[in-house]
């Protein structure tokens, strides 16, 4: 369902942050003499006292591969503590922050992190493993009295799980980049190595988002906008990506009806025309520039869910082909099949859902499947005739519209061997931890964009933490205490300016806050720029009013509007008056920082009306 209005926020970066912030416990932090570090480390060794950073400190690069990862750290300390820390190469000295690769460390994604008065190091034994050190440290640092500063720490750290994903589902809802950024940096943040991007599909509209120069025709458009990203943009995000250590994974998904665009070249009914060389010659010309232009992910996702494929193989011409190639049965399995020794020649891995049926005869073992459903084919049964998996269990690893499950229920009750049934309650699956599940991905799916952080901010970090460290034995009430800052750390560094209101109803709406009288909104800026603001649903622009002390919202304020259109009944379910509060901070020459606006909903409803 749309909220009416929305449709005239044309792909601006929009953030929810209402529904965000309402998911964490909202009491002060209790005194801890430990940082709050999501996930928690493997090893963590306090020692005597703080280092200070200063003016004169440094984030020295010793190796010239890891300077763009210098380059993000200085930003974000930047963004989160109004602090600029110049970067440079060499090997540094005892007031700056060393930055290093070191064979040494064992794991890919290992890193070692060290603060002491000789110094502060980091040693990746690559990027990503550096990478992560980089972010504990930035998750690590205090500001004490306007000094920023880092409690002596040793760490040693490395995920247990190889694979710690997010799925974004960009081909049914239009995602712009700049509201993709901040999603890439909440993955930084909380150690999510990979982004897998749903880029084809025909349930809202027949959407292609990747921008294909073979088939220029696949390009798409809905409601009269763009929903294919160009070269420059796709390639642009790629880079954006690895710059912070998180991999972007391409979905091109076939071949059932969610191919989408894909079947107007090779298409067969609602499927693509699995039993015809046409349609591997094509597609492995596209499968070749998806290869190059994700050229740093190690996966392609196939898809291969959700197909009815009754109608194939009924022809002459297709029993001729299948004759010719000596192959029978599964259209999917073959498919497949033919898909992977494509994606192998570009150098890749192959990653489907759990669609194919049976033992999987005729695929490579090497396939990694991902059970979300434990319908067609369940965790157990792959496991058990040699596929690895990766858990995305529908219960409690999707976030679809108003399905979603708590970040409590998640800490406290999932682990990355087990499937929960979301139908059959009854239904579930434990595997060992011996077993080959090389991971976890929380999958987000026919959303807004705008509505993407809000939903995934609160249940990412918990996935993070049981995948990263899931025997660490502890319970959510003592995770929520470190949730609570690194969500404010989150905020800083995206630019969300976080509110604080008197006067609302304590009810919520879908997205909207419900009043009945006057509400008194205070705008908490952030330690750099200054905070602009609008109440008429217009973006804020380096003119718009500055924030000077609490905001005052009435019904006078507000304009009437028809609310959520339900596409089932054909109609808006509701109507009712409303205000937007969209705010946003600008540096002194007036130019937005980060990406994000954010917005806050009121709807005004007679009190007769909030206490039903």
């Amino acid at each position: 369902m749309e909220a009416a209005g929305m449709k005239d926020f044309t792909g601006v970066r929009l953030i929810f942050i209402t529904l965000a912030m309402s998911a964490l416990p909202q009491a002060a932090c209790p005194a801890d003499d430990k940082p709050a570090l999501i996930p928690w480390p493997k090893s963590f060794t306090t020692g005597q006292g703080y280092k200070t950073l200063s003016t004169g400190c440094r984030i020295m690069a010793q190796d010239a591969k890891l300077e763009p990862l210098a380059k993000v750290l200085s930003d974000e300390i930047y963004l989160s503590t109004a602090m600029r820390l110049p970067v440079a190469t060499g090997s540094g000295g005892k007031n700056d922050i060393v930055l290093r690769l070191a064979p040494s460390v064992q794991h890919d994604e290992g890193y070692r992190l060290t603060v002491g008065q000789s110094g502060i190091v980091i040693e990746g034994r690559n990027y990503h493993g550096a990478a992560w050190g980089t972010v504990t440290l930035l998750q690590a640092m205090e500001n004490d009295k306007g000094k920023l500063r880092l409690p002596a720490i040793a760490v040693e750290d490395e995920p247990v799980a190889s694979y710690r994903g997010l799925l974004i589902d960009v081909g049914r809802q239009w995602h712009p980049v700049e509201t993709m950024r901040p999603i890439i940096e909440m993955c930084r943040l909380y150690k999510i190595n990979y982004l897998q991007l749903h880029l084809n599909d025909n349930t809202e509209g027949n959407v292609m988002a990747f921008p294909s120069k073979a088939f220029p025709s696949l390009a798409t458009q809905r409601k009269g906008k763009t929903t294919t990203y160009t070269i420059e943009e796709i390639t642009g995000l790629v880079k954006y990506a690895d710059e912070r250590g998180v991999t972007i994974v391409p979905e091109v998904s076939g071949p059932g009806a969610h191919s989408g665009p894909l079947r107007s070249l090779w298409g067969r009914g609602n499927t693509l025309d699995v039993w015809n060389e046409k349609t591997y010659e094509g597609l492995a010309v596209l499968f070749g520039e998806v290869a190059q232009v994700f050229k740093s992910s190690p996966y392609i996702h196939l898809g291969g869910d959700e197909g009815v494929f009754k109608h194939l193989g009924q022809s002459q011409e297709e029993k001729a082909y299948m004759e010719s190639k000596g192959v029978k049965g599964s259209p999917l399995n073959y498919y497949l099949r033919r898909m992977d020794e494509i994606v192998k020649k570009n150098g890749k891995k192959t990653i489907c859902w759990e669609g194919f049926g049976g033992d999987g005869g005729g695929l490579p073992k090497d396939l990694i499947v991902m059970p979300y459903e434990s319908q067609f084919n369940p965790a157990n049964s792959l496991v058990k005739h040699g596929f690895s998996v990766i858990n995305t269990a529908w219960k409690p690893l999707y976030v679809v519209g108003s399905r979603k499950w708590e970040p409590e229920y998640i800490y406290d009750n999932w682990n990355m061997w087990l499937w929960e049934h979301h139908v059959n309650l009854k239904c579930h699956i434990q595997l060992k931890e011996s077993d080959p599940v090389i991971g976890a991905q929380l999958c987000a799916w026919e959303q807004r964009a705008e509505v993407e952080l809000p939903s995934t901010r609160t249940r990412l970090p918990v996935m993070s933490e049981r995948t990263w460290n899931p025997n660490l034995g502890r319970k959510y009430s003592e995770y929520a205490r470190r949730a609570i800052i690194t969500d404010e750390l989150l905020n800083r560094v995206l630019g969300i300016i976080p509110v604080r209101h008197e006067g609302l109803s304590g009810k919520e709406d879908r997205e909207f806050h419900i009043a009945s009288g006057t509400v008194k909104a205070t705008l908490l800026p952030l330690p750099i720029g200054t905070a602009r603001y609008t109440l008429d649903g217009t973006d804020p622009v380096a003119e718009s009013k500055e924030y000077t002390g609490p905001i005052t919202i009435s019904k006078e304020n507000a304009h009437h509007e028809k609310l959520f259109y339900n596409r089932r009944i054909g109609r808006h379910e509701t109507e009712g008056d409303v205000v937007r509060l969209k705010a946003r901070m600008f540096d002194a020459a007036g130019k937005p920082i980060g990406d994000v606006i954010t917005l806050w909903q009121y709807w005004f409803k007679p009190g007769e009306e909030i206490s039903k």
